[in-house]
């Protein structure tokens, strides 16, 4: 039986992003084991990282608790972690390592090489992308450089950064897939009816809605949309916002001082967004840094018209005028014309929203496990000839 390691620098990357890898490495008798920080760091409530540890555990699967220290800095040193790395690492003899952080990647590198464990790294969106100054570039750059140098495989969920980990980097292979999956047909039909969904969310019948899911920090840029909406006072519109994060009471004030209280709703984090969705016309999001648009593509199976930012990740699904409207991050009036242009027209919203959930096919689940499956048997298969060549020379060295 393969024995694999699969890291990040906390629990709630795994629960969100890495379930479908866990699923194929099941699949393929693998012993996992999960490094990460279960206790701090985590974007999901308490409640919910305890839950997850529960279903990991349940499945079999080993838990170890990581020292990672939450940081704005995606490559600050974690010598803890790494000691703690290094020490498991030793312990167990892994076929192969998978990390979903740089970070996680720059902590367990050097162990793995000493060992000759094949690594491969998912990048969820890199910290250095076009809308980057030139200075954290400049920063950052010589770091991911040196990180990437460890991995095998590194796997890029947008094009651009897959262009970035080629030009720039060093891993031995840079693949991309399209996201991390989007499950089929999921987010196509709600359980609750459109009409007592916009009773609950106490949204008028005949008004227009616009919608934003993600947690509430500057990345996401939940600001630009609000300020938007204060240009558009004549039209009949509501803004609902689901998420929770450290931006929350600077989005309450800005509201407040936009005098927008009767028309923005606070739905903090949901369980029924496939609900929500439904009930709403527009899905906006306006992120300064996007290294995928889950949300996004979540909102296009459901048939919503989008209007976004340009960056990252969203690039590879948002085709302006085409699935909706696209702007620079903060270019309020941009997002003023985008949002007033399907407000006004119910037929361009139908038209789009009919469009998105076709457009949306080439990020679903199937496509990212069937790479992904290819890359966990290409490693474990050099795994396995690298181990017989190592018991082969120590053989013959034992015999000289």
């Amino acid at each position: 039986m393969k024995r694999v390691l699969v890291l990040s620098d906390n629990a709630s990357l795994q629960d969100l992003n890495n379930r479908s890898n866990l699923n194929i490495l099941i699949s393929m008798d693998c012993e996992i084991h999960i490094g990460c920080n279960f206790l701090y760091g985590n974007t999901t409530s308490p409640e919910r990282v305890y839950a997850f540890r529960d279903e990991l555990e349940a499945a079999g699967i080993v838990c170890h608790q990581l020292s990672f220290v939450p940081s704005e800095n995606p490559l600050a040193k974690q010598s803890k972690a790494a000691a703690e790395l290094e020490g498991i690492i030793k312990e167990y003899e892994f076929d192969l390592i998978h990390c979903l952080t740089l970070s996680s990647l720059q902590c367990a590198g050097p162990a793995a090489k000493a060992q000759k464990i094949p690594v491969i790294c998912t990048s969820y969106g890199f910290p250095v992308h076009k809308g980057v100054s030139f200075l954290k570039k400049a920063a950052l750059l010589p770091k991911m450089k040196k990180a990437s140098e460890y991995a095998d495989v590194m796997i890029c969920c947008n094009k651009e950064d897959c262009l970035l980990a080629e030009k720039k980097l060093s891993a031995k292979h840079t693949i991309r897939i399209p996201g991390t999956g989007l499950d089929p047909y999921r987010f196509r039909a709600p359980a609750e009816d459109r009409f007592r969904m916009r009773d609950l969310m106490e949204i008028p019948q005949n008004s227009v809605a616009i919608i934003t899911v993600g947690p509430l920090t500057a990345e996401k840029n939940h600001a630009v949309v609000l300020k938007a909406i204060s240009h558009l006072r004549m039209l009949e519109l509501h803004y609902v916002i689901c998420g929770a994060g450290p931006k929350a009471d600077s989005l309450y004030k800005l509201t407040q001082k936009l005098h927008l209280e009767d028309r923005v709703h606070f739905a903090k984090n949901r369980d029924d967004i496939v609900n929500m969705l439904h009930a709403c016309d527009i899905f906006c999001l306006p992120s300064k840094e996007e290294g995928i648009g889950m949300a996004a593509l979540e909102a296009m199976e459901a048939g919503l018209p989008l209007v976004t930012s340009n960056v990252q990740g969203i690039a590879d699904f948002m085709e302006d005028g085409v699935t909706g409207f696209s702007f620079d991050p903060d270019d309020v009036m941009g997002f003023v014309a985008g949002i007033e242009a399907l407000t006004e027209d119910k037929g361009l919203r139908k038209h789009i929203g009919e469009h998105n959930r076709y457009a949306v096919e080439p990020f679903y689940r199937g496509n990212v496990e069937y790479i992904m499956k290819q890359v966990y048997e290409i490693q474990l298969e050099y795994s396995e000839k690298t181990e017989k060549k190592t018991r082969k020379q120590k053989k013959t060295a034992r015999k000289a």
